[in-house]
C-alpha cells in the first residue's frame, strides 16, 4: 500500500473521511446552514451590520437554544478559512507595505496587552464568577476554543464551561464590535468591503487557488497556527503585491463565507444545558463589557502614539476570533491587512506560551494535593 508523506498509508486517510462524511454529518450541516441562510436573508433585508455573518450567528444560536440537533465541522470549516484568507491578502498593496513600518511597535504592544487583559479577566471569572482557577485562567485566555478547551482540561479544568466562556466570548465580540463602530463613524459594515473592487479572471483565481493551497500545505507540516487561513493570506499577499494578480473574488463568495462562519460560531451552542448557559452568559457579559472597556482604553492609546486609525486599532486589539475580527475590518475597509496581522501575532504569542502555562499549572496542582495529603 503506498503512503503519503507522513507515513500513514491512503486507506487510513480514506476510512478516517469516511468516518466524518457520514449522514449524520451531512444532516447537521444542512440544517445550520439553513438556518443560516434564512438569518442572513432576514439581516440583509433588515440592513443589519455585517449581516450575512451576524443574521446566521444569531439564528443558529437562538436554534441552539431551542436544541436543534445541527452543527458546522471543523474541517468544513477550515476550508472557508482559505477564502477567507484569500480575501484578505488581496487587501495588501505596495502602499501597505510602505505603512507597515509602524506595525512592530503596535505589534509588541499586541504582546504586552495579550497577558494582561487574560489576568484581568482571570481575575473575574475567578473572583466574580467562582470559577476554578484552571477554567478560569483557559476560560480568559484569548485562544482559539479547541486549544483552549484541550488545555484547560488537561490542567484540570471544566471543559464544558471553558468552551462556553470562549465560544460566547467571540459571540458576543462579533455582535459588539460593528455596533460600537456604528456608533463611533455611523457607517454600516456591508460584509463586502469594497464594492467597486475588479474581481479576479479565472486564470488568476485558479493561479490563487493553487497557490494558496501549497502555501496552506507547507504552513501545516511546519505547524503554523491558524494555517488555513494564514497559508491562503500570505499567498495571495505576493500574488497581490507582486502585481501578478490584480482583482479579488466575487462578493457572493465572501457573502457565503460569512454565512458559514456565522453559522458555526451560533451552532457551537447546540445541545448545551439552558440553565449552564444562562448562568456563564451573564458573567461573559460583564467580561466582554471589561474587556472592550479595556481594549478601547490601549487602542486609542496605540492610536494616538502611532497616529493610526482608532478603529483599525481598536479591531485588531479587540481579541474575537482572527478570522471574525479581520473580516469586520474587511466589511468596514478598514485596513484589513494590519488587523489581521496583529491577531496572527495574537495567536502565535498564545499558541507558544498556553502549553507551557497549562504544564505550569498542572506542576502547580499537584504540588498543592501532595502538601495537602
Amino acid at each position: 500500500m503506498r503512503k503519503t508523506p507522513d507515513g500513514r498509508s491512503g486507506a487510513h486517510w480514506i476510512n478516517r473521511l469516511s468516518g466524518v462524511l457520514t449522514p449524520q454529518f451531512f444532516k447537521k450541516l444542512s440544517i445550520a446552514l439553513g438556518i443560516g441562510l434564512i438569518g442572513g436573508l432576514i439581516a440583509h433585508f433588515i440592513n443589519m451590520p455585517l449581516a450575512w455573518m451576524m443574521g446566521p450567528m444569531l439564528a443558529t444560536f437562538v436554534a441552539s437554544l431551542l436544541r436543534v440537533p445541527m452543527g458546522v465541522p471543523m474541517q468544513f470549516r477550515s476550508g472557508i478559512l482559505g477564502v477567507i484568507g484569500i480575501f484578505l491578502g488581496a487587501s495588501f498593496t505596495p502602499d501597505t507595505l510602505d505603512q507597515a513600518a509602524k506595525w512592530p511597535i503596535s505589534m509588541i504592544a499586541v504582546l504586552l496587552y495579550v497577558p494582561i487583559i487574560t489576568f484581568v479577566i482571570t481575575w473575574f471569572y475567578s473572583r466574580i464568577a467562582r470559577l476554578d482557577p484552571a477554567t478560569a485562567l483557559f476560560s480568559a485566555t484569548p485562544g482559539g476554543l479547541t486549544p483552549m478547551v484541550v488545555l484547560g482540561a488537561a490542567a484540570g479544568g471544566n471543559e464544558q464551561e471553558i468552551a462556553l466562556t470562549q465560544g460566547l466570548r467571540v459571540l458576543l465580540l462579533v455582535m459588539s464590535a460593528p455596533l460600537i463602530v456604528l456608533m463611533i463613524t455611523g457607517v454600516v459594515a456591508n460584509g463586502h468591503g469594497d464594492s467597486q473592487s475588479v474581481q479576479m479572471t479565472l486564470n488568476e483565481g485558479l493561479l490563487t487557488a493553487g497557490c494558496a493551497i501549497i502555501t496552506v500545505l507547507v504552513f501545516r507540516k511546519l505547524r503554523i497556527p491558524a494555517a488555513y487561513m494564514t497559508g491562503a493570506m500570505a499567498a495571495s499577499m505576493v500574488l497581490h503585491v507582486s502585481g501578478i494578480v490584480e482583482g479579488n473574488l466575487p462578493d457572493w463568495l465572501l457573502a457565503g463565507s460569512l454565512l458559514i462562519l456565522g453559522s458555526a460560531i451560533g451552532s457551537r451552542f447546540s445541545g448545551v444545558k439552558i440553565a449552564v448557559l444562562v448562568r456563564l452568559a451573564g458573567y461573559s457579559v460583564l467580561a466582554t463589557f471589561v474587556v472592550l472597556a479595556f481594549t478601547g482604553g490601549v487602542a486609542w492609546f496605540v492610536s494616538q502614539w502611532l497616529d493610526l486609525d482608532f478603529i483599525a486599532v481598536l479591531l485588531a486589539f479587540a481579541p474575537g476570533g482572527v478570522a471574525e475580527m479581520s473580516l469586520i475590518a474587511l466589511a468596514l475597509n478598514v485596513e484589513p491587512s494590519f488587523v489581521a496581522f496583529h491577531h496572527i501575532v495574537r495567536i502565535f504569542e498564545i499558541v507558544l506560551l498556553a502549553p507551557l502555562l497549562a504544564k505550569w499549572f498542572q506542576r502547580h496542582m499537584q504540588k498543592k494535593a501532595a502538601r495537602q495529603n
